[in-house]
């Protein structure tokens, strides 16, 4: 990627930019392969001290970032984001095969998988396969 106006500082690596040198030092970090924040709890390490505070929320189950519209609350503002689709009712992903539109890209890519006739999930009791593992769990409540 190369850099745009206001990101003067560039990575002579991959050619991402960036409006501050710190930020470009600590992207360097990725591409030298340097790690120097640890997680207290466990053997990970990060060369983003960003990306150890966020992880770190996988061990003290803080979530930050709450729904102003509901009592969800989530560990990482992209899940937040994700989540406030819905609210909105917004479904900007968009099945190119039959049209069928998504709040997320995950959820699309599931629905991809059906159209291939992928059914990775299959039921211990009846053997039958499904596309998604929430369809395999809500099909299981038949067998109770």
């Amino acid at each position: 990627r190369l850099h745009r106006e206001g990101r003067p500082f560039a990575c002579a690596e991959c050619g991402r930019g960036f409006s501050d040198k710190r930020h470009l030092t600590a992207h360097l970090r990725g591409h030298m392969g340097l790690k120097p924040y640890a997680c207290p709890h466990c053997e990970k390490t990060f060369s983003h001290k960003p990306n150890l505070t966020t992880h770190q929320r996988t061990h003290t189950g803080e979530r930050p970032f709450a729904c102003p519209h509901c009592a969800r609350a989530f560990a990482h503002n992209q899940h937040l984001l994700r989540h406030l689709r819905v609210h909105t009712g917004e479904r900007p992903f968009a099945c190119p095969q039959c049209g069928r539109c998504f709040s997320s890209r995950p959820n699309l890519i599931a629905h991809a998988k059906a159209h291939a006739g992928a059914r990775p999930f299959a039921c211990e009791q009846c053997g039958r396969g499904f596309s998604r593992k929430s369809h395999l769990a809500r099909h299981q409540a038949v067998h109770t």
